[in-house]
């Protein structure tokens, strides 16, 4: 889980790196899931150095970070290709997350 105070896209890019001898592209980038506002109480220091609470809105999420490699040629289509299999991956992935997020008990009696 990450949390930010700025709200994320779903898809980030990393890093992106030519090899123009090889004619490839290689691409480092985050698919953000389940992108959820909350609100938290912090203490901050006023303008007279008193502590107070301030609501302050978060972002909390989940963020894979995957790193794929292109013929160069396709440089302008990336964008598209990552929107193509973040869709195609949503589904999968909250299934996993919520598989993830099942609790396991630590004792289990078989019988009376």
């Amino acid at each position: 889980m990450v949390r930010s105070s700025v709200k994320p896209s779903e898809i980030q890019i990393i890093s992106v790196t030519d090899d123009i001898r090889k004619s490839k592209t290689r691409v480092k980038y985050a698919f953000n899931y389940n992108i959820q506002e909350v609100r938290e109480e912090m203490p901050i220091i006023d303008e007279q150095g008193n502590e107070v609470m301030q609501t302050q809105t978060m972002y909390e999420y989940e963020q894979f970070v995957f790193e794929s490699e292109f013929d160069l040629f396709m440089k302008n289509v990336i964008p598209e290709v990552l929107k193509t299999m973040y869709a195609a991956k949503k589904d999968e992935i909250m299934q996993n997350l919520a598989l993830a997020n099942t609790k396991i008990p630590k004792e289990i009696n078989i019988g009376e």
